[in-house]
């Protein structure tokens, strides 16, 4: 069986979705794709001949991002006709489905050569747009399973996930990701991509939009609940936002890349998909990690970098309670709440950040994974070459 590893990683900074102060308010979702495939070639020096396909996730796949974005977007990048292109969709995960695809495929000796990630214009192509759930799915769950806030709520009931430590994580991500970008931490994974100031000039966007440097625990206090306003804990400060963005990986076999003289960053060692009650979307990391670790013969405790999607706080919360584990290996360079949760971005996105992370700090081996809506959890470990 052959060995998948990854190249190169990369992002688009992450942008509000605002149609007043979004940095992408006038970039179509398949152009940021495009934008981005064209960068992660361009830097890598490979010939765009040998890529074989490319898997894109994407959640709302309508209007803009509709008729397979991955393909239109390839073929705007200006990729070879014969380049193969999907579009995937496991909800938020989708982009970190579309990269264990990509390594599936390299395993079994299919497809060599990819582009795994995926995309997200929620200004664009909001969350809700024609929104029309199945009657029938009513009749065996509440229709709170559909809303995501509602699920998180629920998880700071039953594990006793308090409105304080859901600020304080909350803080924490912005900080975390205020000292990353000053620091320059981010400079190797985000590319440089076109889009507005706030005044509507066109400029290369260089930061992520949504950091608020100015974050504090008596500021996110004074805000209401979001979901439950009768006593509820989430809010929209201890809670991701709403964005624009796209993340990339480039992906081969390990044998593929001796022979072009290429370093792999990372080897994608293992990976896993759960599904758990939809009432509890939240804690889907929980038997995916589980299983993922079982699957490449490591124990928790070896984990030395781990990013979890931190779409609320309380469910990043629920899920180290659940697997044992305290937050000093987690999000390091800030998650979700601060950087943004463009839906089908960011599976590759907290991938593209981990890889990073481990390049950084010389980990050998690291963890992605996110909760999905309706109950699932994605896992993947990456086990770095450059170490």
């Amino acid at each position: 069986m052959s060995a998948a590893v990854v190249i190169d990683a990369v992002r688009t900074p992450i942008g509000r979705a605002d149609q007043t102060k979004g940095c992408f308010r006038d970039v179509r979702a398949d152009q940021l794709s495009a934008d981005l495939m064209t960068g992660i070639v361009g830097r890598s020096g490979i010939e765009p001949s040998l890529i074989e396909d490319v898997r894109w996730g994407c959640v709302q796949q309508q209007g803009e991002q509709g008729f397979d974005i991955a393909r239109i977007a390839l073929l705007m990048a200006g990729l070879p006709v014969e380049t193969g292109g999907v579009t995937v969709n496991r909800n938020c995960a989708s982009s970190l489905q579309a990269i264990n695809d990509a390594a599936m495929s390299i395993m079994a000796g299919c497809e060599d050569v990819q582009l795994a990630g995926g995309v997200e214009h929620m200004h664009h192509i909001p969350m809700t747009k024609d929104y029309d759930p199945a009657p029938g799915l009513f009749r065996k769950y509440s229709e709170a399973i559909m809303h995501m806030g509602l699920t998180a709520e629920y998880l700071a009931t039953k594990y006793g996930i308090g409105r304080s430590e859901q600020d304080e994580f909350a803080c924490r991500s912005h900080q975390l990701a205020g000292d990353a970008t000053s620091s320059g931490a981010f400079d190797t994974e985000v590319l440089p991509t076109w889009g507005r100031d706030d005044s509507g000039r066109k400029t290369t966007i260089t930061r992520d939009q949504c950091i608020r440097d100015d974050c504090s625990i008596d500021g996110l206090a004074a805000l209401k609940p979001a979901f439950n306003p009768a006593g509820g804990s989430v809010t929209a400060g201890n809670s991701s936002p709403i964005n624009v963005g796209a993340a990339a990986v480039l992906m081969m076999s390990e044998s593929r890349a001796d022979q072009l003289g290429l370093e792999p960053m990372a080897r994608i060692k293992s990976m896993a998909v759960a599904g758990v009650d939809p009432t509890e979307m939240g804690i889907g990391p929980v038997p995916a990690v589980h299983k993922a670790l079982d699957r490449a013969g490591v124990t928790l405790d070896e984990i030395e970098c781990i990013e979890i999607n931190e779409a609320f706080a309380v469910q990043v919360l629920s899920v180290l309670q659940l697997l044992g584990i305290d937050s000093s290996t987690v999000n390091t360079r800030g998650g979700a709440i601060a950087l943004g949760h463009p839906l089908g971005a960011s599976g590759a996105r907290i991938a593209v950040t981990l890889l990073h992370r481990m390049q950084s700090t010389g980990a050998r081996l690291g963890l992605a994974t996110l909760c999905v809506g309706q109950g699932q959890g994605v896992a993947t470990v990456f086990e770095n070459l450059r170490s």
